[in-house]
Protein backbone atom coordinates (compact mmCIF):
# COMPACT_ATOMS: atom_id res chain seq x y z
CA UNK A 1 0.00 0.00 0.00
CA UNK A 2 2.89 2.37 0.80
CA UNK A 3 4.62 1.73 -2.72
CA UNK A 4 1.20 2.49 -4.35
CA UNK A 5 1.22 5.80 -2.47
CA UNK A 6 4.70 6.84 -2.91
CA UNK A 7 3.86 6.49 -6.91
CA UNK A 8 0.87 8.22 -6.88
CA UNK A 9 2.50 11.14 -4.58
CA UNK A 10 5.55 11.01 -7.13
CA UNK A 11 3.48 11.31 -10.34
CA UNK A 12 1.17 14.05 -8.77
CA UNK A 13 4.39 16.25 -7.78
CA UNK A 14 5.81 16.11 -10.81
CA UNK A 15 2.02 16.94 -12.29
CA UNK A 16 1.88 19.60 -10.03
CA UNK A 17 4.48 21.55 -11.36
CA UNK A 18 3.16 21.92 -14.11
CA UNK A 19 -0.44 22.70 -13.97
CA UNK A 20 -2.29 23.67 -10.90
CA UNK A 21 -5.84 23.37 -11.61
CA UNK A 22 -9.33 24.67 -9.13
CA UNK A 23 -12.15 22.45 -8.41
CA UNK A 24 -13.71 25.03 -11.12
CA UNK A 25 -14.69 22.42 -13.54
CA UNK A 26 -16.20 18.81 -13.87
CA UNK A 27 -14.93 15.89 -11.54
CA UNK A 28 -12.15 13.94 -13.33
CA UNK A 29 -13.47 10.77 -13.17
CA UNK A 30 -11.28 8.80 -15.74
CA UNK A 31 -7.29 8.13 -15.60
CA UNK A 32 -7.05 10.53 -18.61
CA UNK A 33 -8.68 13.02 -16.80
CA UNK A 34 -6.52 12.79 -13.61
CA UNK A 35 -3.42 12.78 -15.47
CA UNK A 36 -4.70 16.76 -16.80
CA UNK A 37 -5.99 17.49 -13.15
CA UNK A 38 -3.35 16.27 -10.60
CA UNK A 39 -4.06 14.89 -7.06
CA UNK A 40 -2.90 18.44 -5.53
CA UNK A 41 -5.00 20.90 -7.20
CA UNK A 42 -6.50 23.71 -5.82
CA UNK A 43 -9.69 22.12 -4.42
CA UNK A 44 -7.25 20.33 -2.39
CA UNK A 45 -7.24 22.49 0.07
CA UNK A 46 -8.49 25.89 2.08
CA UNK A 47 -5.03 27.90 0.48
CA UNK A 48 -6.20 28.19 -2.93
CA UNK A 49 -9.42 29.11 -3.11
CA UNK A 50 -11.11 31.03 0.24
CA UNK A 51 -14.01 33.62 -0.41
CA UNK A 52 -12.82 36.01 2.47
CA UNK A 53 -11.61 39.58 2.74
CA UNK A 54 -8.18 38.59 3.98
CA UNK A 55 -6.24 38.88 0.99
CA UNK A 56 -5.90 42.75 1.45
CA UNK A 57 -4.04 42.13 4.44
CA UNK A 58 -1.96 39.67 3.24
CA UNK A 59 1.97 39.84 3.42
CA UNK A 60 4.04 40.42 0.44
CA UNK A 61 7.12 38.52 2.14
CA UNK A 62 7.20 34.69 2.24
CA UNK A 63 7.99 32.91 5.42
CA UNK A 64 11.34 30.71 5.85
CA UNK A 65 10.72 27.33 6.29
CA UNK A 66 12.68 27.54 9.43
CA UNK A 67 10.90 30.88 10.49
CA UNK A 68 8.39 31.62 13.63
CA UNK A 69 5.75 34.11 14.27
CA UNK A 70 6.59 36.80 16.37
CA UNK A 71 4.98 35.11 19.95
CA UNK A 72 5.71 31.34 20.67
CA UNK A 73 1.60 31.25 20.91
CA UNK A 74 0.33 33.71 17.92
CA UNK A 75 -1.65 30.64 16.16
CA UNK A 76 -1.59 33.20 12.98
CA UNK A 77 1.59 32.31 12.31
CA UNK A 78 3.99 29.63 12.52
CA UNK A 79 4.91 28.86 16.10
CA UNK A 80 7.34 26.90 17.39
CA UNK A 81 6.80 23.06 17.62
CA UNK A 82 6.10 21.32 21.01
CA UNK A 83 6.28 17.93 19.67
CA UNK A 84 6.55 15.74 16.95
CA UNK A 85 4.89 12.66 15.79
CA UNK A 86 7.01 10.02 13.99
CA UNK A 87 4.43 6.83 13.79
CA UNK A 88 0.45 6.79 13.79
CA UNK A 89 -1.01 6.07 17.38
CA UNK A 90 -4.04 4.78 15.78
CA UNK A 91 -6.05 7.64 18.17
CA UNK A 92 -9.39 9.63 16.24
CA UNK A 93 -8.37 12.67 18.42
CA UNK A 94 -4.85 12.77 17.36
CA UNK A 95 -4.11 16.61 17.56
CA UNK A 96 -1.93 18.02 14.56
CA UNK A 97 -1.82 21.69 14.42
CA UNK A 98 0.93 24.42 13.99
CA UNK A 99 2.15 23.35 17.34
CA UNK A 100 2.10 19.45 17.30
CA UNK A 101 3.49 18.19 14.16
CA UNK A 102 3.98 15.07 11.92
CA UNK A 103 7.73 14.04 10.73
CA UNK A 104 8.23 14.05 6.71
CA UNK A 105 7.74 10.39 6.76
CA UNK A 106 4.83 10.23 8.90
CA UNK A 107 2.33 7.97 6.76
CA UNK A 108 -1.18 6.75 8.37
CA UNK A 109 -2.07 2.97 9.11
CA UNK A 110 -5.20 1.56 8.16
CA UNK A 111 -5.85 3.25 5.16
CA UNK A 112 -7.83 2.24 2.23
CA UNK A 113 -8.43 4.06 -1.98
CA UNK A 114 -11.49 6.15 -1.96
CA UNK A 115 -13.61 5.22 -4.80
CA UNK A 116 -12.84 7.96 -7.63
CA UNK A 117 -16.48 8.25 -8.92
CA UNK A 118 -17.19 9.79 -4.98
CA UNK A 119 -14.11 12.23 -5.28
CA UNK A 120 -12.97 14.99 -7.68
CA UNK A 121 -9.29 13.66 -7.84
CA UNK A 122 -8.06 10.08 -8.70
CA UNK A 123 -5.84 8.17 -6.22
CA UNK A 124 -7.44 9.54 -3.06
CA UNK A 125 -6.67 7.10 0.49
CA UNK A 126 -8.69 7.96 3.39
CA UNK A 127 -8.43 6.18 7.12
CA UNK A 128 -10.84 3.24 6.94
CA UNK A 129 -13.15 4.07 9.82
CA UNK A 130 -13.34 7.64 8.78
CA UNK A 131 -14.14 6.41 4.89
CA UNK A 132 -16.92 4.66 6.28
CA UNK A 133 -18.51 6.88 8.55
CA UNK A 134 -18.42 9.36 5.11
CA UNK A 135 -20.21 6.50 3.14
CA UNK A 136 -22.87 6.80 5.79
CA UNK A 137 -23.18 10.21 5.66
CA UNK A 138 -22.98 11.02 2.12
CA UNK A 139 -25.77 8.13 1.38
CA UNK A 140 -28.05 9.32 4.61
CA UNK A 141 -27.64 12.89 2.66
CA UNK A 142 -28.32 11.70 -0.78
CA UNK A 143 -31.55 10.30 0.63
CA UNK A 144 -32.65 13.33 1.69
CA UNK A 145 -31.85 14.82 -1.91
CA UNK A 146 -28.48 16.21 -1.40
CA UNK A 147 -25.17 15.49 -2.43
CA UNK A 148 -21.48 16.20 -2.16
CA UNK A 149 -17.87 14.93 -2.88
CA UNK A 150 -14.50 14.55 -2.10
CA UNK A 151 -11.73 16.94 -3.06
CA UNK A 152 -9.19 16.04 -0.71
CA UNK A 153 -8.36 13.27 2.25
CA UNK A 154 -4.65 12.16 2.67
CA UNK A 155 -1.78 14.48 1.67
CA UNK A 156 1.88 13.73 1.99
CA UNK A 157 4.35 16.07 3.66
CA UNK A 158 5.94 17.23 0.28
CA UNK A 159 2.24 17.65 -1.13
CA UNK A 160 1.19 19.59 1.54
CA UNK A 161 4.90 21.40 1.04
CA UNK A 162 3.86 22.56 -2.45
CA UNK A 163 0.54 23.74 -1.75
CA UNK A 164 1.73 25.92 1.28
CA UNK A 165 4.89 27.53 -0.99
CA UNK A 166 2.70 28.17 -2.90
CA UNK A 167 0.08 29.65 -1.60
CA UNK A 168 3.15 32.17 -0.11
CA UNK A 169 4.45 32.81 -3.28
CA UNK A 170 0.62 33.87 -4.69
CA UNK A 171 -0.96 35.51 -1.30
CA UNK A 172 2.01 36.58 1.05
CA UNK A 173 3.07 34.99 4.10
CA UNK A 174 0.29 36.20 6.61
CA UNK A 175 -2.46 35.20 4.55
CA UNK A 176 -1.19 31.97 3.71
CA UNK A 177 -0.27 30.87 7.11
CA UNK A 178 -4.19 31.35 7.67
CA UNK A 179 -5.15 29.27 5.11
CA UNK A 180 -2.39 26.82 4.42
CA UNK A 181 -0.59 24.22 6.50
CA UNK A 182 2.78 24.21 6.70
CA UNK A 183 3.89 21.03 5.94
CA UNK A 184 4.18 18.82 8.81
CA UNK A 185 1.73 20.39 10.64
CA UNK A 186 -1.34 19.79 8.34
CA UNK A 187 -3.99 17.08 9.56
CA UNK A 188 -4.59 15.84 6.06
CA UNK A 189 -1.42 13.84 6.62
CA UNK A 190 -2.94 12.09 9.49
CA UNK A 191 -5.45 10.50 7.21
CA UNK A 192 -8.55 11.76 9.15
CA UNK A 193 -9.37 14.73 7.42
CA UNK A 194 -11.63 15.59 4.62
CA UNK A 195 -12.45 18.42 2.02
CA UNK A 196 -16.12 18.17 0.79
CA UNK A 197 -17.21 20.31 -2.37
CA UNK A 198 -20.13 19.89 -4.66
CA UNK A 199 -21.64 20.65 -8.15
CA UNK A 200 -23.39 23.48 -6.99
CA UNK A 201 -20.24 25.35 -5.84
CA UNK A 202 -18.47 24.08 -8.69
CA UNK A 203 -16.33 21.73 -7.29
CA UNK A 204 -14.76 24.80 -5.27
CA UNK A 205 -13.78 25.36 -2.00
CA UNK A 206 -15.23 28.51 -0.27
CA UNK A 207 -16.61 30.00 2.74
CA UNK A 208 -20.14 30.56 1.48
CA UNK A 209 -20.30 26.30 0.89
CA UNK A 210 -22.43 27.02 4.72
CA UNK A 211 -24.98 28.97 2.53
CA UNK A 212 -25.45 26.22 -0.03
CA UNK A 213 -27.71 23.07 1.11
CA UNK A 214 -25.03 20.92 1.03
CA UNK A 215 -22.68 22.86 3.36
CA UNK A 216 -25.63 23.22 5.74
CA UNK A 217 -26.17 20.04 5.93
CA UNK A 218 -22.93 19.13 6.52
CA UNK A 219 -22.86 21.68 9.19
CA UNK A 220 -26.04 19.78 10.97
CA UNK A 221 -25.62 16.62 10.69
CA UNK A 222 -21.52 15.66 10.30
CA UNK A 223 -21.70 15.00 13.80
CA UNK A 224 -23.71 12.64 13.93
CA UNK A 225 -21.65 10.48 12.03
CA UNK A 226 -18.43 11.24 13.81
CA UNK A 227 -17.48 14.26 11.73
CA UNK A 228 -16.31 18.17 13.63
CA UNK A 229 -16.31 21.02 11.30
CA UNK A 230 -12.53 21.40 11.99
CA UNK A 231 -11.46 25.20 11.64
CA UNK A 232 -15.29 27.15 12.91
CA UNK A 233 -15.74 30.40 12.31
CA UNK A 234 -14.08 33.21 15.20
CA UNK A 235 -11.33 30.76 16.35
CA UNK A 236 -8.67 31.13 14.11
CA UNK A 237 -6.48 32.43 17.45
CA UNK A 238 -7.20 28.82 18.63
CA UNK A 239 -6.92 26.46 15.21
CA UNK A 240 -4.16 29.20 13.29
CA UNK A 241 -6.91 28.58 10.61
CA UNK A 242 -9.37 30.97 8.90
CA UNK A 243 -13.19 29.58 8.82
CA UNK A 244 -13.39 26.26 6.91
CA UNK A 245 -17.55 24.63 6.58
CA UNK A 246 -15.64 22.04 4.00
CA UNK A 247 -12.98 20.75 6.07
CA UNK A 248 -14.33 17.78 7.97
CA UNK A 249 -12.21 15.75 10.88
CA UNK A 250 -13.00 12.43 11.68
CA UNK A 251 -13.05 12.08 15.94
CA UNK A 252 -15.72 9.22 16.50
CA UNK A 253 -19.24 9.89 16.89
CA UNK A 254 -19.45 10.43 20.73
CA UNK A 255 -16.42 13.49 20.91
CA UNK A 256 -18.30 15.02 17.45
CA UNK A 257 -21.23 15.59 19.30
CA UNK A 258 -19.51 16.53 22.13
CA UNK A 259 -17.44 19.23 20.49
CA UNK A 260 -19.83 20.34 18.21
CA UNK A 261 -22.47 20.68 20.89
CA UNK A 262 -19.94 22.58 23.34
CA UNK A 263 -19.06 24.58 20.43
CA UNK A 264 -15.22 23.67 20.94
CA UNK A 265 -12.42 23.44 19.01
CA UNK A 266 -10.36 20.53 18.99
CA UNK A 267 -7.73 21.93 21.08
CA UNK A 268 -10.24 23.09 23.51
CA UNK A 269 -11.75 19.90 24.09
CA UNK A 270 -8.52 18.29 24.59
CA UNK A 271 -7.40 20.87 27.13
CA UNK A 272 -4.67 21.96 24.78
CA UNK A 273 -5.33 25.11 23.54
Amino acid sequence: MKKVLTVVTAVSLLLFSLLLSGCTQEPPFSVTSFLAAPLVNACSHTEDRIDSQLSSVASSEPVPASGTSSSETDMTGIPDIVSTIYEDPGNKLLLVNKLYTLSPDYYPSDMVAVDGSLSTNQGLYFKREAYEAYLKMLADAKAEGINFCICSTYRSYEVQSILYNNAVARDGAYYANITSAYPGRSEHQTGWAVDVTSASMGYDLLQSFIDYPEGLWINNHCSEYGFIIRYPKGKTHITGYDYEPWHLRYVGVEAAKEITASGLTLEEYLGMA
